[in-house]
């Protein structure tokens, strides 16, 4: 078990293709336990930065301290960091339950623990049935649900997921989202995922990558400061002067209304945060004499990702 009270520190970390920097200077410090997400542009560094972590890289420039071991690949990590790539890939011919097995052996682990701990994990994502099977009788979402399986196989200290929901129906990806949030209490769990809005439910700090460089880090709440949306709906249509006098608030940095649909980008970045930004927000609402009757938060990781990343003139349609 871990006891120096972070999961991971990066110092430093640069890697290269043959000339293409892929990472460049990345610090990134984490805790113990909890659920983090990592996001970024396709081709901005993430699977490289999970690779190097998980050891399937060779580490070039820069430290890594994973757990209590000084390096990726360390003998102190066999059977405490677990990854489940974008697409995982498993024999179709072979059975699961042999697959499972193998992959607990290489952890050192086998025989009639091993066999709980594959019954245990394939029965948390509601593959029990499929045990006996190959791969090959697997749909998509099925497929992506076994590697979830594999990658909580026994009690891991740090998890690598790489787009655990993609391809998944509603159900079956919010069965999945309760069982990170699960693992989060006693685990480090990195989620890499392009579902910002679906990643905000569920992390509490998130680290965003852009051409090789980490541009941000750290809560939810420092990340999405400037950045926080919320979704209103609204007791009554509201008229053209309403909605210039909303748009005149302070804090409030952008607004659209749709029929009694409300959308409002407020700038949080002050003292008084998320709060005072809101109250200011609200008060203008209720001076002006419109109702609101529902209030939620909308994609504010979004909308700091788009910032962050030189996204933010994308056309709203195509994002």
């Amino acid at each position: 078990m871990n006891s120096s009270g972070h999961g991971l520190t990066i110092r430093g970390l640069a890697h290269r293709f043959g000339e293409k920097v892929v990472l460049d200077g990345i610090e990134w410090s984490l805790p113990n336990t909890g659920v983090v997400g990592l996001v970024g542009p396709n081709g901005a560094g993430k699977t490289t930065l999970f690779s190097i972590i998980a050891g399937f890289l060779h580490l070039q420039q820069g430290s890594l301290e994973i757990l209590d071991a000084p390096r990726p690949g360390h003998p102190r990590l066999m059977g405490r960091l677990a990854v489940m790539p974008q697409d995982a890939i498993f024999a179709r011919d072979v059975t699961i339950l042999d697959q499972l097995m193998f992959l607990r052996s290489l952890d050192g682990v086998s025989g009639r623990r091993a066999r709980i701990e594959v019954e245990e994990a394939m029965q948390r994502v509601d593959l029990e049935d499929e045990l006996h099977r190959g791969a090959a009788v697997l749909s998509h979402g099925m497929g992506k649900r076994l590697g979830v399986a594999q990658a909580i196989l026994g009690t891991p200290e740090l998890v690598l997921l790489d787009e655990p929901t993609a391809g998944l129906d509603p159900a079956n990806a919010r069965q999945v989202r309760g069982i990170i949030c699960e693992l989060g209490k006693s685990a480090l769990v990195i989620v890499s995922s392009h579902n910002l809005l679906e990643l905000q439910e569920i992390i509490e700090r998130v680290a965003i990558i852009s051409e090789g460089k980490m541009v941000a880090s750290g809560s939810v709440e420092e990340v999405t400061r400037r950045d926080r949306r919320f979704e209103l709906r609204l007791g009554v249509k509201i008229t053209s002067d309403q909605e210039d006098a909303l748009r005149s608030c302070e804090k409030v940095r952008h607004i659209s209304c749709i029929d009694d649909r409300l959308t409002v980008d407020l700038d949080a970045s002050s003292e008084g945060g998320v709060d005072e930004a809101l109250t200011e927000l609200l008060q203008a609402m209720l001076k002006e004499g419109i109702p609101p009757r529902e209030l939620r938060e909308g994609a504010s990781l979004e909308e700091a990702y788009l910032r962050l990343t030189g996204d933010s003139q994308q056309d709203p349609a195509d994002r």
